[in-house]
């Protein structure tokens, strides 16, 4: 039996295996390369020192990472948005998935954002990706209607709620 993993804020010491759950899980959903720019952007992200990082940890291993950040207005390219929370970067190491620790780390993001005095979050995620849509829907998102093709023309569907 496997161990509980523990949620946990991440630092410095955490980027690089939290970058590897990144890369095994994004290309496990891709069933091929992940994109070296979109992890740039992952690693942007975490690096953000306005940024926080959870990770789960089972076995002295990263098995799952989250980042929230301040929401910004015109999709990241804008001001900030006051009271809004992004959530980034969910991913949990494939060998992991279906145990729960997704909905772990986004319901740990949420708790911390509302600690910081957010009252709103969105996220965007993959349009093709039914395992993400039904864990942010567990979590009281829902669709808003937004969707975009990203920098891989992939769809991207957006989700919001309060907190």
């Amino acid at each position: 039996m496997r161990e509980e993993p523990a949620i946990r804020r991440g630092g410095g010491d955490d980027l690089e295996p939290a970058l590897g759950v990144w890369r095994a899980a994004e290309e496990a959903r891709r069933c091929g390369p992940a994109a070296p720019h979109h992890g740039e952007r992952v690693r942007a992200h975490m690096e953000n020192p306005d940024a926080f990082l959870l990770v789960a940890e089972s076995g002295g291993e990263v098995v799952g990472m989250a980042v929230g950040m301040q929401g910004l207005a015109d999709d990241g390219a804008g001001p900030p948005i006051r009271d809004l929370c992004h959530v980034g970067a969910v991913f949990v190491r494939p060998d992991r998935w279906g145990e729960g620790i997704g909905g772990a780390l986004v319901d740990a993001v949420l708790a911390e954002a509302r600690s910081r005095g957010y009252d709103r979050a969105q996220l965007w995620t993959n349009a093709q990706n039914p395992r993400a849509h039904r864990l942010y829907e567990t979590r009281g998102f829902a669709r808003t209607g937004r969707e975009e093709q990203d920098d891989l023309e992939e769809t991207i569907v957006h989700y919001a709620r309060r907190l």
